[in-house]
């Protein structure tokens, strides 16, 4: 059965009035997401600003860690900030031994694709540019952003760049060319998508009627037809009544037959992008078996 937490989160989500329009996907529980105090800092853990190269930014720090997240929060492309991701950004430099960058991009309407990856590169080199190594980072994200981990990791392949250790897609949309049966099948118990995927909402992003089958099929796009060869390992996660587990189920498949390093981890009844409650069992249990992998990874 689901925690209590994800019951209440469900329940939160599907009793809110709905806005069908692209524009409404956003990932807080209700009211001005941006307006709300952020959450109290664990002990020991320090928030701050960081500048991404040209990017504003957090960045979560604990003594005695190793490593580093970036974290590129989700909000269909549309919504959603670092400063909005800060409870389960503190919550990983907390829990799991890795200090946090987590950064800010144009978002559409406003701007449309390739804003999004643009500045998702901009601030993986801006993290370069601090002298962390490469290796020593996990690149994770929720939804949208974690279609954006999986696409950074093509647009480096692309410029022959250096690859992070590890991505961490938590629940991501991995394909804008085709339908997997949980787009329409779980548009009843996904009561934060509801239609938007079914409806294809995310292709304005992208350009709407004018984008092209070759260009919805390219991997930084469409993650799901890479050729993951030369990429790091990839942990997927995500819940079984949301729209998009197909999209980390399919994935995680092809992964697989390909011989690439890949983990999937599926919970019960939560909500889509659920790992970002940390307050949730589900979600805590989530993002210490994605840990857990990159840990078993760097052993191999």
């Amino acid at each position: 059965m689901p925690s209590e937490y994800a019951e209440l989160m469900n329940a939160i989500f599907r009793d809110r009035p709905w806005d069908a329009s692209p524009e409404a996907h956003v990932h807080d529980g209700g009211g001005d997401a941006s307006a709300r105090r952020p959450p109290r800092a664990p002990k020991g853990v320090t928030v701050g600003e960081v500048d991404l190269n040209g990017l504003g930014g957090e960045c979560l720090t604990k003594p005695g860690n190793a490593g580093w997240v970036l974290y590129v929060h989700g909000g269909g492309y549309m919504s959603g900030s670092a400063r909005e991701r800060r409870e389960v950004c503190q919550y990983i430099a907390d829990m799991h031994g890795r200090n946090v960058m987590s950064c800010n991009y144009r978002l559409a309407p406003g701007h449309l694709w390739p804003a999004q990856i643009d500045d998702t590169l901009a601030a993986w080199e801006g993290v370069l540019a601090r002298g962390v190594d490469p290796a020593d980072v996990i690149v994770a994200g929720e939804s949208a952003g974690g279609t954006l981990a999986l696409s950074l990791a093509f647009a480096l392949k692309e410029r022959g760049m250096a690859q992070p250790g590890g991505i961490m897609a938590l629940s991501p949309s991995v394909t804008q060319a085709e339908s997997l049966p949980s787009h329409s099948a779980n548009v009843a118990t996904d009561y934060l998508l509801r239609d938007a995927v079914e409806k294809g909402a995310l292709r304005m992003v992208y350009g709407g009627s004018e984008c092209t089958e070759a260009f919805l099929r390219s991997p930084v796009v469409s993650p799901l037809y890479g050729d993951f060869a030369g990429l790091p390992p990839v942990f997927l996660s995500a819940s079984d009544t949301e729209c998009l587990v197909d999209d980390a189920r399919v994935l995680y498949q092809r992964l697989c037959e390909a011989g690439h390093p890949a983990a999937l981890d599926i919970r019960h009844g939560c909500p889509h992008a659920f790992q970002m409650f940390p307050r949730m069992p589900e979600a805590r249990d989530a993002l210490a078996a994605g840990f857990a992998f990159f840990d078993r990874q760097a052993r191999a």
